[in-house]
Formats: C-alpha cells, sequence, structure tokens
C-alpha cells in the first residue's frame, strides 16, 4: 500500500499489463479491446437482452406472488437506478432488500429511505451479526483459497464475500416466499455478459455451491453454514426455479446519466465513500488490499468497459482506476475489523 508505480495500460480502456490473462499487441491495444464488440453491435445486443428480459418480467408480473420481484438494494447508484427502472418503467411491485453489513453509509441508509418512499415501494433490511462480518472480511482479506482465482477479475476477496452472502440471502427470501424474480444491480464490468439473465434451479445450484460452502466453513468457521447454506429438499418450496435479472446489463448509461435520472427521486451522492461505492464505507478497504496484492483496482474491469463503450472518457477512466486508498485512510477501518495491514504488505 502507499504510492502507485508506473504501469503500462490498454490503449484504448485502461487495463493494466497487472490484469490476469491480458495481451497488448504492438499498438498497445489489449485483447479483451480487440475481441469486444463496438458501436452499433453492442446496442443490437442490449436491445435483444431487453426484449428476452421484458418476457422474462411479464411472467413474472403474472405469478401471484405477494411480489413479483425481490431486488437487492443496497442505497447505492446502481441498484437505486435498477428498482426505478423495474418499478417504473416496467411496473412491477418489488421488495427493495437490503443487507446492512454494518459499514453502510449514513447517505446511503438516507437515500434508502427518500427512494423507496418516492417509489412507494416496501424495504427489508438484514442485518449479519457484526461479529460475523468482521471475521467474515478480516479472513476475506488474508486467506487464499476462498474465492475462484478468476474472481479477482471482477471484485476484492472482501467484497466476493460479501456479494455472496447478499446473494445467498436473496435466493433463500425468494424460495421462502414464491417470489418468482430476483434483480440486482449489477452493470458491465462487474459480472460476465451472460448474466443478465440467469434461471436458477435452487436445488441443483444449493448442490453446484457446496464447494464453495466448504470453502466458507474451512475458513471461518461452523457459523457460516447460518449465512451460505442453501437448501436443497424437494418440493415447491426449495426446489424451484428462480430468474435472476440484471437489467443495467440492457442499459447503456454512464454514471452521469444515472445520477441524474435517480436524482429525480431525492437521491444524493454520499460524502463518506471512496471513488467507486455510493454506498459502502468498507469499499476503500478492499481496493487497498486488492491493489496491494494484485497490482490492480479490483474495479477495473467495469471502468474498463464504461471507457471501451464511450460512457467514460479514457482520462476519468485513469484517475478512477488509480485512485487506490492510502494506508491510512483505510487504518481505521481495518482495526474495527481487526485486520493488520502489515499482513498484507
Amino acid at each position: 500500500m502507499g504510492a502507485k508505480p508506473e504501469v503500462k495500460i490498454c490503449s484504448r480502456c485502461v487495463l493494466p499489463e497487472a490484469f490476469p490473462g491480458i495481451r497488448m499487441d504492438k499498438h498497445g491495444l489489449c485483447n479483451i479491446c480487440r475481441d469486444a464488440p463496438i458501436g452499433d453491435k453492442v446496442a443490437e445486443h442490449m436491445t435483444v437482452l431487453r426484449g428476452a428480459m421484458k418476457e422474462v418480467i411479464l411472467v413474472a408480473s403474472n405469478s401471484g406472488a405477494a411480489y413479483d420481484c425481490i431486488v437487492a438494494f443496497s442505497g447505492g447508484k446502481d441498484s437505486t437506478y435498477t428498482l426505478k427502472l423495474l418499478t417504473e418503467r416496467y411496473g412491477l411491485h418489488c421488495l427493495a432488500v437490503m443487507v446492512d453489513n454494518g459499514f453502510v453509509s449514513a447517505g446511503a441508509m438516507i437515500n434508502a429511505r427518500v427512494v423507496t418512499d418516492a417509489l412507494g415501494v416496501d424495504m427489508q433490511v438484514f442485518r449479519p451479526a457484526p461479529n460475523f462480518m468482521n471475521t467474515l472480511y478480516r479472513t476475506s482479506a488474508t486467506s487464499t483459497g476462498l474465492h475462484a482465482n478468476a474472481a479477482v477479475k471482477r471484485a476484492s476477496n472482501m467484497c466476493s464475500s460479501c456479494i455472496s452472502l447478499i446473494n445467498n440471502y436473496m435466493l433463500k427470501l425468494a424460495a421462502q416466499t414464491n417470489v418468482p424474480l430476483i434483480a440486482g444491480g449489477y452493470i458491465g464490468g462487474q459480472v460476465p455478459k451472460d448474466a443478465a439473465i440467469l434461471s436458477v434451479d435452487l436445488g441443483v445450484f444449493a448442490s453446484m455451491r457446496e464447494a464453495s460452502l466448504k470453502r466458507f466453513v474451512e475458513h471461518i468457521g461452523p457459523e457460516a453454514h447460518k449465512y451460505f447454506d442453501l437448501p436443497h429438499s424437494k418440493g415447491t418450496g426449495s426446489n424451484r426455479i428462480i430468474t435472476i435479472i440484471n437489467p443495467m446489463l440492457t442499459e447503456l448509461v454512464s454514471e452521469e446519466e444515472i445520477v441524474t435520472e435517480i436524482g429525480k427521486l431525492g437521491w444524493k451522492r454520499t460524502t463518506d465513500t471512496g471513488p467507486n461505492s455510493s454506498n459502502c464505507m468498507i469499499n476503500d478497504l478492499g481496493v487497498a488490499v486488492h491493489y496491494s496484492q494484485y497490482g490492480f483496482n479490483p474495479y477495473i474491469m467495469e471502468i474498463a468497459e464504461q471507457v471501451r463503450n464511450g460512457k467514460m472518457t479514457r482520462e476519468q477512466g485513469i484517475e478512477r482506476a488509480f485512485s487506490i486508498p492510502e494506508r491510512s485512510a483505510v487504518e481505521p477501518l481495518a482495526a474495527k475489523i481487526g485486520l493488520i495491514l502489515q499482513q498484507i504488505d
């Protein structure tokens, strides 16, 4: 942690040479840019995805469940825009569900209340035990083998663990309430492009996640079962199909456009989070630790895709990608979870 070295980056999208699997040609263009669709093809792909999503949403809206959709809602800009889309454009009856990890920004909490009030949406807050969350974050920052190697391309290990807990909670809640649809607020670069619409057989998915659950239990202890178990039993309640959608993957919008739209609901930028989050205060620690361990910002895929699609200038992308928190800024966060930063260096 500390001063950032000069690094070679893609001449188009700002991905650095430290990024896993990256290959630069003689012009400094990376292999991901060379293979990526451009211009009209991006818009055409999103139009196709949007059409498919409309069909899924139509089915969900006629399910007869108490809610059409559970929205993983953080109070941040992307999940707020997602909730606005589903409520206003698609007319879904949504339940906004926030997982309070103990580090949710005070501004994000206010935004969550203001936005759900403006949209007339019910909201539920689930707060896992703080001691468990601190252990989860501390272990994720210092342990190897907790997540698949590819996960480091899209998120810090701390974020990946938290996201896994949130995803599990949403799936269990949907199964318990028979809600057919779950929506996330992920944008391009945060998840694979084929994650716009995912059909999940919960029983099959639980079996597939057993290896991941075993790793959490081994690293954190038996309490991990409470947060990472998924139901295996047969029947319509727990062995059923749940569809997961990420509507932002069908939208080609800039951060400025998102903030303008959600500002109409009363949403305001937070002042107590870093440049890569609008809801989570511990995010800066995850970014700093990830950069120290792997040599690149865990948000670089998201940043690169926005630059590649013309929704962020290259200069903005470079500034965002290399805005890495200094040790002095994240030491209080590390102390709160019992993390010794010297273990990371």
